[in-house]
């Protein structure tokens, strides 16, 4: 296992690049408090986010999107991301944290036949959904509210919240357009379940254009691609590719639900499955999109569930004679002696030095991508993801 801060070249130029070279210190006084803003997702669920802008450039400056792990009783202003949050914006970062679906206020479903009909999550919606129209004895009322204490088994319904985190980029995206951010330099920050979550919607992303085609690139391709729907083929003729916006990824004491196959997770990155090399779904993750998996020395589970991102799905440090080259800018650390979990390892209580290491990794990244400006986006609506069948992320039917 490599520990990113332990080697030399990192140390250095990540504490060079930092303002002061030192930790990042509490405010003195309260910061200005973030925006409370709402939107909504491909299938009708208006979600509630927390916006927080840059101290320094906000028309400029990149984005931080924080996500927690879905479950009971919790939400986003739950543990130490409060905290976090303004230490970015101090840092030149504008950062957007939200509720999933049936979580905090993000528990209203705006258009119920988008909801429960789409070919999309409209399986999962009626299959894992107490109330949904397939479940229902009463027909006529239609279910229009979703909380979390409705799912029949949340671990299955994870897919679903790909299209919150896809709404969340479109919401980002409309912002980019108004010149309030820079939407080429995009981060995350995630903890346990959000990590496979990530890594589902970053895979969707390398499939998706970055701007939205117009009339004559579509015209000229037949008609294709088209947002609507991704994954999908992207034919030529696309400035690029959406996932190519995301510069890193922090996550801590990331895991996947059992319920989801870990051979589905791999192949999403690498494709190595059963000691075979297959054709992987989105190899461009390896090279451009650079993580740093972050656990506790003492929390056993939370190391070998960092362990199989880091050397299953990315395959960070891969065996003599593979056809991977080795990662550079991609690390895994263990946190000095603690066995908390997530967002337990942020904030004053834990004094780890977390939100140091954060902030000195996405230094080293940023200052290779400081100098990219903003494109305008053009999407009008938020895309589904296609979870499961042909041509999906190949999800299981619920």
């Amino acid at each position: 296992m490599r520990r990113w801060m332990a080697t030399p070249f990192v140390f250095v130029t990540a504490v060079a690049l930092t303002l002061t070279g030192k930790a990042p210190q509490a405010f003195a006084e309260d910061p200005p408090p973030p925006v409370e803003e709402t939107f909504k997702t491909a299938d009708g669920v208006q979600l509630h986010g927390l916006f927080l802008k840059s101290d320094k450039n906000p028309g400029t400056d990149p984005v931080v999107i924080m996500i927690y792990p879905p479950g009971k009783d919790r939400d986003m202003k739950m543990g130490d991301w409060k905290g976090l949050a303004p230490l970015l914006a101090k840092e030149g970062y504008n950062v957007f944290r939200f509720d999933w679906r049936g979580h905090g206020k993000s528990t209203d479903i705006k258009d119920t036949k988008k909801f429960w009909d789409n070919s999309f999550t409209g399986a999962f919606n009626n299959k894992l959904i107490k109330g949904s129209p397939a479940m229902a004895k009463v027909k006529a009322v239609i279910k229009n509210d979703l909380k979390f204490k409705d799912l029949t088994k949340p671990d299955l319904y994870l897919p679903a919240y790909v299209l919150d985190l896809a709404a969340a980029r479109h919401h980002l995206d409309t912002k980019n357009d108004t010149g309030d951010v820079n939407m080429s330099s995009v981060y995350l920050i995630g903890s346990e379940s959000a990590a496979t979550i990530g890594m589902a919607w970053l895979a969707s992303e390398w499939n998706r254009p970055a701007t939205a085609p117009t009339p004559n690139q579509l015209a000229a391709m037949g008609g294709f691609p088209t947002y609507t729907v991704v994954p999908q083929p992207l034919n030529g003729g696309l400035n690029s590719e959406a996932g190519a916006d995301i510069t890193g990824a922090i996550w801590l004491s990331a895991s996947r639900p059992k319920e989801i196959d870990d051979k589905l997770v791999k192949a999403w990155v690498t494709g190595l499955m059963d000691r075979r090399e297959i054709l992987p779904f989105t190899p461009q993750i390896r090279d451009n999109n650079k993580m740093l998996f972050l656990s506790g020395q003492m929390d056993a589970n939370g190391k070998k569930q960092s362990d199989f991102f880091y050397n299953e799905v990315l395959v960070a440090e891969p065996k003599a004679g593979s056809l991977l080259k080795k990662l550079d800018q991609t690390f895994q650390r263990e946190v000095k002696a603690t066995n908390l979990v997530g967002v337990n390892l942020l904030g004053d209580n834990a004094k780890l030095g977390t939100e140091e290491d954060i902030i000195k990794f996405m230094a080293k990244l940023q200052a290779e991508k400081a100098k990219i400006v903003r494109k305008q986006r053009g999407f009008t609506s938020p895309w589904f993801v296609n979870l499961t069948g042909p041509n999906s992320l190949g999800f299981a039917q619920p």
